[in-house]
């Protein structure tokens, strides 16, 4: 069975506080933004390699979605392992900086193990080590590494309050090869096999079931009504009821973080069939 990848980019766009620092970056360009970039790049790296990709945060960035709920929708998915997309801050406009990766416990074990593999891996392709006396770091009270079933790495890709990092992390060429070492990772890590591509039968305008889930959104952004319609799949607010109670959903009455998490399963083909 493929293996499901949760991954997300942290905060929102409007989170407050969240952005580059003003006198080295005046755009202040939003945190948000900078991580989305390279969790769409990990996301399109994967498309090659027998895996599932499920993002539990807004891929819009209107929400911040609560770190509750992006839990709940890794380990409602079954998820092998969770990748947290962040920057940094709290240099306030000096020249350290650097990489880190923080993961759940205290001291040496599996998980530190793990996350270590996930640092060499995008310091290889971004080369952004910098000065950080810790750069594998045991986190105790970070919601996301604590509530998750799977394995779960919140990677800092360098400081948006740095002379030396904030320059950097801006340029597209450093997310691609951020985004690059974390495939790296998945792919070793994960042992994925690459996609086995072979002629396929015209099935427009058809539903088509993979097991018992509804075959994967790929389309541009669009609602999940938009979604589902655009599959030949029955969109009402009755029908899309009873594929929320498939999917575990409690009380489904149409909110945006429901319909939300329910666009997110179908996008990753990860969306059960009522």
């Amino acid at each position: 069975m493929s293996k499901i990848i949760a991954l997300d980019a942290g905060h929102g766009m409007n989170t407050a506080g969240k952005r580059c620092l003003k006198a080295i970056d005046a755009n202040q360009t939003r945190e948000w933004w900078l991580n989305d970039r390279i969790a769409d790049m990990v996301q399109e790296g994967l498309a090659d390699y027998d895996c599932r990709v499920l993002r539990v945060d807004d891929t819009t960035g209107a929400r911040d979605v609560s770190l509750a709920a992006r839990v709940r929708a890794a380990n409602t998915a079954g998820a092998d392992i969770y990748i947290s997309v962040h920057h940094n801050a709290g240099i306030c406009g000096g020249s350290g900086g650097g990489v880190s990766v923080h993961y759940y416990g205290a001291g040496k074990g599996d998980r530190q193990v793990k996350a270590r593999k996930l640092y060499n891996a995008v310091i290889t392709r971004n080369h952004l080590a910098g000065n950080r006396s810790q750069k594998i770091v045991p986190s105790s009270g970070l919601y996301v590494l604590k509530h998750t079933k799977m394995p779960a790495f919140l990677l800092e890709n360098g400081f948006m309050d740095s002379q030396a990092d904030t320059p950097v992390i801006l340029t597209r060429a450093h997310a691609e090869a951020t985004a690059q070492g974390i495939v790296d990772y998945l792919v070793a890590e994960l042992e994925l096999a690459g996609r086995v591509t072979a002629p396929v039968e015209d099935v427009t305008d058809k539903v088509v079931h993979l097991g018992d889930y509804y075959r994967a959104y790929t389309g541009k952004p669009v609602t999940l009504c938009a979604a589902l319609t655009s599959l030949g799949i029955n969109s009402t607010y009755a029908f899309r009821k009873r594929i929320a109670a498939a999917n575990e959903i409690a009380g489904y009455i149409g909110t945006a973080a429901q319909n939300t998490y329910m666009y997110n399963l179908l996008k990753a083909g990860l969306l059960k069939r009522a």
